[in-house]
């Protein structure tokens, strides 16, 4: 089986405007809810005057903000450049050829 034929079937399903409205909510809420969850840690920690914990919750805000930045503009955002680019090929013609 030529594995064409698989990358065009996958392309086309993901394609659809039913997937696409699956998935545009996922990102920002995940987004917007881990942002609301550190936000509101650093201001318990602050509040109540934990200088330990606030300087480990700096930290995560920190490594969180450098995965987010690798993920859109490294090799994830190559990555779905290239899938982008593949959709764009021609279907392969019957018989394998």
């Amino acid at each position: 089986m030529d594995v064409r034929h698989i990358f065009h079937a996958n392309a086309n399903a993901a394609g659809t405007p039913a997937a696409a409205a699956r998935t545009t909510w996922a990102k920002p809420s995940i987004g917007v809810f881990s942002f609301v969850l550190f936000a509101a840690a650093l201001f318990v920690t602050w509040k109540y005057d934990k200088e330990q914990a606030f300087n480990l919750l700096i930290g995560a805000v920190i490594a969180n903000a450098t995965t987010v930045i690798g993920y859109y503009f490294g090799s994830s955002s190559g990555s779905a450049q290239k899938t982008a680019l593949l959709a764009t090929l021609p279907p392969p013609r019957p018989g394998g050829g």
